[in-house]
């Protein structure tokens, strides 16, 4: 096999979860921002999407039984501001069951965990938005979303 080194990417692969308990979310939110996104993090080389959401999770909220039950889709998206492309990112999500009664607290000072009925989860604002209509379409009829920049 010929000696071969992959191209350094300036595409980030990130997992995330959608945190299901009972008939409610649990997002994310920085404290001081207005919006939410979905917990999860930055896959490292040599890591699988699922192996990265779990030692996010732990990461961000500490021990616990961390049930992904199912692939919900991907979604590509280039986050820019004021015109300049600060980052390309793919989002792997998955679907994490949370325990009825279980409080997610969050370990890192500058996040908070905030938890919504299903049903008013449009009424929110969820970045990436992509991400959010992947999300809604996939609570309307279970099948996985692809979203593409």
């Amino acid at each position: 096999m010929p000696n071969f080194r992959a191209p350094k990417s300036d595409i980030h692969f990130i997992a995330r979860g959608l945190l299901v308990q009972g008939d409610s979310v649990i997002l994310c939110k920085a404290k001081e921002e207005d919006w939410f996104f979905l917990p999860g993090g930055h896959v490292e080389s040599g890591e699988s999407a699922r192996t990265t959401l779990l030692r996010e999770l732990k990461e961000e909220i500490g021990k616990g039984d961390y049930n992904i039950s199912s692939f919900l889709g991907v979604c590509e998206n280039v986050f820019t501001l004021e015109g300049e492309q600060l980052q390309h990112e793919v989002n792997i999500v998955f679907k994490v069951d949370v325990p009825p009664n279980v409080t997610l607290n969050s370990l890192e000072e500058h996040i908070e965990f905030v938890s919504f009925k299903t049903e008013t989860l449009n009424e929110h604002k969820i970045l990436p938005e992509a991400l959010k209509t992947g999300l809604l379409e996939w609570l309307e009829d279970g099948r996985p979303f692809l979203k593409e920049l």
